[in-house]
């Protein structure tokens, strides 16, 4: 084929190792350690596997080839961006803006992870300084975190005595683009060939000090654990209280909770250096009720009461219980006029069978799905106002706590629900999980895979990459955070980590198992350590991109490049920083980009290798040197599997989830900011795609292959 004479690529990979384990480092992230057991556990165990490994078939390892060869197909035409890559891979004047999306996705979900980031280093000094060493009390851990991030409210960060987020922030901020400045070969692969083994090695030396965890003895009842976490003239004050119950005003429950959070709350304010280690925080089910409380305070006293006291227990005993009773009834009644809603109505009528059957009796010790069940029960009653779903609820703790155990606490996660399959939510968290993971769609691996000489391989070692991140996620990440929390806080706490996001179970919720294991200080910090080393591969790759797009659209020196993308990427950082009240900008970018921007580049990506460059053409170019081949039928899965399962997930949230979207922008400024924000950084770069296409244009760029 006839070459133009033209300038090299101003870099290269060094060597084949190195472009591997760029890759997988831009893979492996946060999203391995914290989303993944979430995401496993909540949504059918075991059984949630089974759509997670179809998607990483169908979805994951087919897209990651596509955008492999499509990547070095674009730097044998002197191109090492998205938009450059994409005017070459279909000759068409619209081709580059499909491009812009590759810098979109990338930059804008730096501006927030970075921050996270940060996180990850600032909680490892603050391990191995010793002040996370704050004991076994989960509240403690939960308002360290939000008052380090600024959660409760925009502008806590910037605050007295609130600068550390912002000090590591920028810390962080210019370790990357320290790193970025020195190049492909001496930034980016020579930190990816040390920190990848440095990941893996803490990974396995945590997931073998999970797996050798002793069995962990079963908690004392909130009877006695309670007064450790009160002061003994608030508590003296409650016992009398519930020994005269006559006595007890009307709104005793809202009083009761409202004296015990104020305590928490005082306790748990970060002054300085004072840190309280004494408490030891009730379960969040008791208190439910003004009669269920004054019964279980009484209780707690009875053998010192007299027969009156007695006589009281009993009957309290007996009216909660026909409480419950009559709001099953209601309950089953109900569940008569509901039909077609499996979900709601199997919740429903576990409650019922169960408590008819003695309020959940216990099963045997390995009936995981019974356990499950149970929990299924207390919420399909909760759900429905039963005022004694109390009982239920502490009837269906006691029956999940197996012993805490290493094999247990696997059980707890592996073993599938099958009836989960059924439900199509599952199958699409199963995807989003493949995207999340392997970073296809973000036009990272684009990047990355256009520094490649032109009959370098790209199916084993995308295949090696892939894998590379499929061992980190599933054997090790898989192997640490569900375990570890299940030996030491039991079934119910590991249930409720689940249902709050990534940063619950991993700021919070592991610090706290750190806080009961031996030798837990020195495991947070490895495993914090562990977190940043994973999220500065991830960002690290998010900024190539738009490096390579200004240095080939502009001729800008690296200096020049460098300085631009980081005004430009501190201009989204500081407003997540800045409204940080429920991460508000955080969870809008994610949404938006990270989330529905991923879906729409994978689809077009996937669209362009089967249908515009063609399956056989683009089976062809992947198979230009490569190790090994793409087996047959894959084919198939890219021309027409992929893209109609992208398409269908992308018309499932057109019809679900957009119009809560839309109509979250009308209700907050903040997201309708952050949404204009984000639609004018798209505009500037589609205009910087459209000057550097014209320049292209002049120079003659991308018409003919270069020597490489």
């Amino acid at each position: 084929m006839a070459q133009q004479s033209t300038r090299h690529a101003p870099e290269a990979w060094s060597s084949k190792l190195g472009v591997i384990l760029a890759v997988a480092g831009s893979a492996v992230g946060l999203g391995n350690f914290l989303r993944f057991p979430g995401q496993v556990a909540a949504n059918g165990g075991g059984a949630f596997m089974i759509p997670y490994f179809i998607s990483f078939l169908v979805v994951g390892i087919p897209i990651c080839w596509a955008e492999w060869a499509m990547g070095r197909y674009g730097g044998r035409f002197g191109f090492n961006s998205a938009p450059g890559i994409f005017s070459v891979l279909w000759r068409h004047p619209v081709a580059k803006y499909f491009g812009a999306l590759g810098l979109l996705i990338p930059v804008i979900i730096y501006m927030y992870y970075v921050y996270i980031e940060s996180w990850c280093l600032a909680y490892t000094w603050y391990y191995l300084t010793g002040d996370l060493d704050l004991g076994r009390n989960p509240a403690l851990y939960n308002a360290f975190f939000t008052h380090y991030t600024g959660m409760r409210e925009h502008g806590a960060v910037f605050k007295d005595g609130s600068q550390a987020a912002f000090r590591f922030f920028l810390l962080v901020f210019l370790i990357n683009f320290l790193f970025i400045y020195r190049g492909l070969s001496r930034g980016i692969e020579k930190f990816c060939k040390i920190a990848m083994p440095m990941l893996i090695l803490a990974a396995v030396a945590i997931a073998l000090r999970v797996l050798t965890l002793p069995e962990q003895p079963m908690p004392q009842p909130w009877q006695e654990s309670l007064p450790q976490a009160l002061p003994a003239s608030e508590w003296h004050r409650l016992q009398a209280l519930a020994l005269n119950p006559e006595t007890v005003p009307e709104g005793f429950k809202a009083e009761v909770e409202k004296t015990i959070g104020e305590h928490l709350r005082h306790q748990l304010h970060f002054a300085g250096s004072e840190k309280s280690h004494a408490m030891v925080l009730p379960p969040s089910g008791f208190a439910k009720s003004q009669a269920a409380y004054a019964l279980d305070m009484a209780e707690l006293r009875a053998a010192e009461a007299h027969q009156r006291l007695q006589a009281w227990l009993k009957s309290e005993r007996t009216r909660i219980s026909e409480e419950a009773k009559s709001e099953l009834r209601k309950l089953e009644l109900q569940e008569l006029k509901l039909d077609g809603e499996a979900d709601d109505n199997s919740q429903l009528r576990t409650a019922i069978d169960r408590s008819r059957r003695g309020l959940l009796p216990k099963p045997p010790a390995a009936d995981v799905d019974g356990i499950e069940q149970s929990f299924r029960a207390v919420k399909g009653a909760s759900a429905y106002g039963d005022p004694g779903h109390l009982l239920l609820r502490e009837a269906a703790l006691q029956l999940a706590e197996q012993p805490r155990t290493v094999a247990n606490g696997l059980g707890y996660m592996w073993n599938p629900d099958f009836e989960k399959l059924k439900n199509p939510s599952v199958w699409l968290a199963a995807a989003g999980q493949i995207f999340f993971s392997l970073s296809v769609g973000f036009g990272i691996v684009l990047t990355y895979a256009s520094y490649l000489r032109r009959d370098d391989d790209v199916v084993l070692s995308g295949l090696t990459a892939s894998a590379t991140n499929e061992f980190c996620e599933v054997c090790l990440g898989g192997l640490i955070a569900i375990p570890a929390t299940f030996i030491f806080l039991g079934s119910a706490f590991t249930m409720e980590a689940l249902a709050g996001s990534s940063f619950g179970l991993g700021f919070n919720t592991l610090p706290t198992v750190f806080g009961n294991m031996p030798g837990g200080r020195w495991f947070g910090a490895l495993w914090f350590a562990l977190l940043f080393l994973a999220a500065i591969t991830s960002s690290l790759s998010m900024l190539q991109p738009a490096i390579a797009f200004l240095e080939e659209g502009f001729a800008l020196k690296r200096r020049v490049s460098v300085a631009m993308l980081g005004l430009l990427t501190m201009s989204g950082a500081l407003p997540v920083i800045y409204f940080s009240g429920n991460a508000v900008v955080l969870s809008t970018m994610d949404d938006w980009i990270g989330t529905v921007a991923i879906y729409v580049l994978a689809t077009i990506e996937v669209l362009v290798f089967g249908w515009i460059i063609g399956i056989d053409r683009g089976m062809e170019e992947a198979h230009r040197g490569a190790n090994m081949r793409i087996p047959g039928f894959f084919r198939f899965i890219l021309k027409y599997v992929t893209p109609s399962f992208l398409l269908i997930i992308l018309g499932s949230w057109l019809v679900d989830a957009l119009p809560a979207k839309l109509a979250a922008i009308h209700e907050q400024p903040e997201i309708l900011l952050t949404v204009v924000y984000l639609t004018i950084v798209f505009a500037f770069l589609a205009l910087m795609v459209a000057i550097a296409g014209e320049n292209w244009r002049n120079n003659g760029k991308g018409e003919r292959e270069v020597d490489l």
